[in-house]
C-alpha cells in the first residue's frame, strides 16, 4: 500500500495534462483495430460516423453509409432474436452486447461482435449511439473446429 502511494506521487500532473485533446481521440478512433460507428438516436438510427476499421471490415466507406440505417448490413442469416434484444436494450436506454451475421459490401457474410452504448446529454436525453464492432468470423470458425475435433 505504501508503495502505491509513492507511485501516485510520481504522477503529479498539471490540469491541462489531464484533459485529453479531441485530436487524440480522433487519432485513436482512426487507428483502432475495432470498427466504430456513431448513429443518431433518430428513427432508423442514421449513421453519422465510421472509422477506417469499419471500412476495412465491411468494404463500406463513409459516403456509402452516411445517413443510412445500420440495418443495411443485415441479411437473411442475421439472427432476428439478437436484433430484437438490441431493440429492447435501446428502448430501455441500456447497453447492448451481441453477435450476429452481417454482410460486407461484396455480399460475403461475417460474424460481427458488437457493443452499442447510448450517449446522453446532461439532461439525460439520448442523442446518439456509439457502436464498437469486431469481425470474429475466424475466431468462431476455429472454436467450431476445436469442438468438432473434441467429439472425434
Amino acid at each position: 500500500m505504501e508503495e502505491n502511494k509513492k507511485i501516485e506521487k510520481n504522477f503529479e500532473l498539471e490540469e491541462e495534462q489531464t484533459r485529453i485533446p479531441d485530436a487524440l481521440f480522433e487519432l485513436a478512433m482512426a487507428n483502432s483495430f475495432d470498427a466504430f460507428m456513431i448513429t443518431t438516436a433518430q428513427k432508423g438510427f442514421p449513421i453519422v460516423f465510421i472509422n477506417k476499421a469499419f471500412t476495412q471490415i465491411t468494404g463500406y466507406r463513409l459516403q456509402d453509409c452516411m445517413y443510412r440505417s445500420p440495418a443495411f448490413l443485415q441479411g437473411p442469416k442475421t439472427d432476428r432474436a439478437v436484433l430484437e434484444r438490441l431493440s429492447d436494450n435501446i428502448c430501455k436506454g441500456e447497453q447492448f452486447h451481441g453477435e450476429a451475421i452481417n454482410y460486407r459490401k461484396d455480399g460475403t457474410e461475417f460474424i460481427m461482435e458488437w457493443r452499442v452504448l447510448p450517449f446522453a446529454t446532461g439532461s439525460g436525453k439520448i442523442t446518439h449511439y456509439f457502436a464498437i464492432q469486431r469481425d470474429v468470423t475466424v475466431l468462431r470458425n476455429l472454436q467450431n473446429v476445436q469442438v468438432i475435433n473434441k467429439t472425434l
